[in-house]
């Protein structure tokens, strides 16, 4: 079991997503405190530098951007909705 830390700023920004993604986060963010760094694509990737990012999304994509830190701590950093595809993807 990991314990999920979720910075200040962080927890605005979950509480201000649309709540259909609200919830689909939510529920990745309970699987992330069971799997931990078992929890592999769709829902979760690797961005580099230590961070890696929750994924939900059909019509609306929101991202929640993640670290672990010493032991079997999580912590939530950042959570948006995304509005662009990446550049270079079709």
């Amino acid at each position: 079991m990991f314990n999920v830390i979720t910075h200040p700023t962080a927890l605005d920004e979950l509480l201000e997503l649309p709540d259909n993604l609200r919830g689909r986060i939510a529920r990745l963010i309970e699987r992330l405190e069971q799997e931990g760094n078992k929890m592999k694509m769709p829902h979760s990737r690797v961005i580099g530098g230590g961070l890696f990012e929750l994924r939900v999304g059909d019509k609306n994509i929101a991202r929640t951007l993640y670290a672990y830190a010493t032991g079997n701590e999580i912590y939530l950093l950042h959570s948006f909705v995304k509005k662009l595809k990446s550049p270079g993807c079709a």
